[in-house]
């Protein structure tokens, strides 16, 4: 299951980034909309992948986690 989320958390951060650059892209160049969407919508899409890349990265690195061994004193 570690490998299905590592693989989704790169493709959707690869996905993310090439909404960031084409949202940039569409604003610079004052376009008000691109294939029917406006800049807004990769920038707000951008988002919501790199969130999902922070949330699922946390999800491992809390599942990776080993217990401590108790200390005698």
């Amino acid at each position: 299951m570690n490998k299905l989320y590592s693989f989704a958390s790169k493709v959707l951060l690869l996905v993310g980034l090439i909404s960031l650059v084409l949202a940039v892209i569409v604003k610079f160049f004052e376009q008000f909309a691109y294939f029917g969407i406006f800049p807004l919508s990769y920038l707000r899409f951008a988002g919501v992948c790199l969130l999902f890349v922070i949330a699922s990265s946390l999800a491992q690195m809390a599942a990776g986690k080993q217990p401590q061994k108790k200390r005698r004193r």
